[in-house]
Order: structure tokens, then sequence, then C-alpha cells
């Protein structure tokens, strides 16, 4: 008979530290939740505003903003400088990087992941966003970096055939640190708020498709005050300063609706440059998926654009 009793591998010990430093790193009034059973997804984070109220100042009220976390515990980085090179838009080509063009350097840590847990993400698509944060016990900290992100803007344009090896090493910049209020919560914010976003857009382009085909129906500007009240009062609007223009647009939004309010405006205004200013804002509206795409998903990552507009 047997007289070994189950043991506790260091890997476990590890483990565990890792849960207790990214729990202390988040916000205190942050939620975040075990995601059992684990198929590549540890955690689920659920992000919390503190409420002004002064009747209860110390209570907050969530947003409706999810991540989910894929966390991996090391008891210290493998941490080295990346060249970071200009490249082309890897929405309209195949990656080619220019070695001409240095942008610079960022440290990362070099984390080797298993090749079927990143095709889960790829199924997953974009719209909730799966971070991969590296805790790092020796250093007290813990990096990130949005697999989905990863996954469509580097590894797919650079490695086409990257499902047939067994695994893949990912660069996690050192920059992104879970527990840092410059980019850290930060990016956290703004990851979660990506559903919110993509589900403007697809309204946002809608709507301007509509306002363009109906542009000589008489009840033109009774349509565009309809979509500007179901548009105007998204939470996202005074709470994504981390992208500039968001706030202009619900200024333009809510100043139609209130020259709506205001009929000698309406009367005064020649009526077709009136649609045509307000044709505009939809216009620019319509526009925000666009630069989402070709920009805004490559905040926090490994790239020369990254480097260059998150920090």
């Amino acid at each position: 008979m047997s007289s070994r009793a189950k043991q506790q591998s260091q890997q476990h010990l590890i483990d565990a530290k890792g849960q207790l430093l990214l729990r202390r790193m988040l916000p205190e009034h942050w939620v975040l939740r075990e995601y059992r059973p684990d198929y590549g997804l540890d955690f689920a984070l659920e992000i919390f505003a503190v409420a002004n109220d002064a009747q209860q100042p110390w209570t907050s009220q969530t947003l409706g903003e999810h991540i989910f976390i894929q966390l991996k515990s090391v008891q210290s980085c493998n941490i080295k400088p990346l060249k970071l090179y200009g490249r082309t838009n890897v929405e309209k080509a195949r990656e080619a990087l220019d070695k001409e063009e240095l942008v610079g350097e960022m440290d990362t840590v070099r984390f080797q992941l298993e090749t079927p847990g990143l095709v889960t993400v790829e199924r997953m698509g974009v719209g909730v966003p799966v971070l991969l944060v590296v805790a790092d016990i020796s250093r007290d900290k813990c990096f990130f970096v949005c697999l989905n992100d990863y996954i469509d803007k580097i590894l797919v344009p650079r490695h086409p055939n990257y499902r047939e090896k067994g695994s893949r090493t990912i660069h996690v910049p050192v920059l992104n640190q879970v527990g840092s209020k410059a980019s850290g919560v930060t990016a956290l914010r703004w990851y979660g708020k990506r559903p919110k976003l993509f589900a403007a857009f697809q309204r946002f382009v809608y709507q301007n498709a509509e306002l363009e085909r109906s542009w000589s129906s008489p009840d033109w500007l009774s349509m565009a005050r309809y979509f500007a009240e179901r548009i105007a009062y998204y939470d996202f609007w005074e709470d994504t300063e981390m992208w500039s223009v968001v706030k202009p647009s619900a200024v333009a939004v809510r100043r139609f609706l209130e020259s709506m309010g205001e009929k000698h405006v309406a009367q005064e205004v020649d009526e077709e440059l009136r649609r045509s200013e307000v044709l505009q804002i939809w216009r620019s509206l319509s526009l925000m998926p666009r630069n989402y795409e070709d920009i805004c998903r490559e905040w926090f990552l490994p790239t020369a654009l990254g480097k260059l507009t998150s920090y």
C-alpha cells in the first residue's frame, strides 16, 4: 500500500499567489468571478463605477461591462526588448514590415500559449475582449494584452498558418500593467466598453444609410430627430474620455436635438442647408467604426501603431 498522499506542486502555490496578486491590483469595487469549468477562460471581470450619490457615498453601480481573463502565473517573467517597425495596414493586406522604419523598442513579456487556447479565443470573435494576464510574483506586477486583438492584428497577418504549430509566443507589453492608473485601469475600462461601442456602431451605420436614402422625404428631419433620441443617452458618451472623438459626437447629437425644440430655427434656416448639416453628424458617426478598426484596436498592442497611439 502506498504511503504517499496527494501533493501540492510549486506551480499550485504560484497560481494561488497569482490570483491574489490580480485581485489586489484591480480596483476594489470591480468584481472578479472565477469562470468554471475552465476551457481557456479563468475569470470574468465586471466593471463598476463609484456612484455619485451624497446619500450613499460608498456605493458603486455596475456599468454592464465585462471582460474575460486568462491568467498565467509565473515566479519571474522573461522580459526582453522588441523592435517595432512600420508596417502596412493589416486590414487591407498581409503584414509587410518596413525594416528601414524603426519606430522604437518596447519591453515585452515573452509567454508561450498553446494553439488550441488561441483558436478558442479566435472563434469567440472580437466583440467581448479576452485578456491574457501574466502575474509576475517576483516583480509583484500583472501584465496584460488583449488576445482577440493580438490574434487579429498580429498573429494571423504575420502567421496565417499559426494553427499548425502546437504553441505560439505572445509578446505582452510591460507598459500594460493591471495596477497602473495611466494604462492599466484606463485600458481595462476601454476594453469593457467594446460591446457597447460595437452595438452603437451598427446603429450609426444603419441610421446614416437610412438618412441618405430618405433625403427627399418630407419627414426627413423628424426621422433624424427620432434617430438622435435613440442614441443621445448612451451611457458611454460621457465615460469614454480615452477616445477623443466620442464626446464631440455626443455634443453634436444633443445640440441637434435642442435645435429641433426651437421652432424658429427650423423656420429661419434654409431647409436643404439644415439637412446637410445634420447629415454630416451621421456621416461622422458612421466613420467611427472604421477608425476604431484601423487604429483603436491596435491600442496596447506591441506594434508601432500601438506604441505611438496608446501611451
